[in-house]
């Protein structure tokens, strides 16, 4: 996801094209039947769908599935059901609640995650994993680290491109500028590979030639394609008397 799409970030409602995700944007389902939020077992569906009603390249409704992975942690089910299950929790929240509320039993008041509380704890997450261990430095890190590295993990996974695309919702190869080589896995395997086919053999090109009656040479009267075309019809005439 983009970080304006369930963050509060710093851009004016006004000026953004995308639009926060709410509650209500979060389908789960076992096979084709629809988890209720309020189901505790929520955390044990299968698949999640996410509906993004605006997004910056001006598609509407468009909607995203991902499955539960197996893994108690990184998983989009479970962690998706723990944040609408928690929102739910709250006096007043509801379908249209947006997903970065936060609130605060003690004295009431809500508070919302913003882009900067985020960037605050990939940075940390970056100095507590080791810097030299991931090859880069903390103040490289931001919000759009978490989409860039979503990206590199499908790429390093072999997912299919046109797959990454739909997934990331990407309408063009943008996303080939998040693949980075410098990434030690990116080019695994590569040398082995390019072994496989040691000798192959180059067919010659083929360029037959063309007889001057080729109603396809170009100028050819006879053809009313390729004849030379004046805004007079001269060539409509001479095409028509030449039959």
């Amino acid at each position: 996801m983009r970080s304006c799409e369930y963050l509060k970030v710093s851009t004016k409602v006004e000026d953004r094209r995308t639009k926060l995700l709410c509650v209500m944007n979060f389908r789960f389902f076992n096979r084709n039947c629809l988890v209720e939020h309020e189901d505790p077992r929520l955390c044990m569906a299968l698949s999640v769908s996410i509906t993004f009603e605006f997004q910056k390249n001006d598609e509407r409704n468009d909607t995203v599935t991902m499955h539960r992975t197996g893994d108690s942690y990184m998983c989009p089910v479970v962690a998706w059901a723990a944040v609408i299950q928690r929102i739910l929790s709250y006096p007043g929240t509801g379908p249209t609640t947006t997903v970065n509320t936060m609130y605060d039993p003690d004295t009431g008041t809500f508070s919302y995650l913003t882009s900067d509380d985020l960037r605050i704890r990939l940075r940390a997450a970056v100095i507590v994993i080791g810097e030299d261990k991931l090859g880069i430095k903390a103040e490289d890190i931001g919000t759009h680290s978490v989409r860039s590295g979503s990206a590199m993990a499908m790429y390093l996974a072999h997912v299919a491109v046109y797959t990454i695309m739909m997934i990331g919702r990407w309408s063009s190869d943008a996303f080939l500028r998040y693949i980075r080589k410098q990434v030690e896995m990116f080019s695994h395997n590569v040398s082995v590979r390019m072994l496989a086919n040691e000798h192959f053999f180059t067919t010659p090109d083929y360029n037959p030639s063309m007889s001057r009656q080729d109603p396809l040479i170009i100028n050819n009267p006879a053809s009313f394609s390729t004849a030379p075309s004046s805004s007079n019809g001269s060539s409509r005439a001479a095409f028509s008397m030449h039959y």
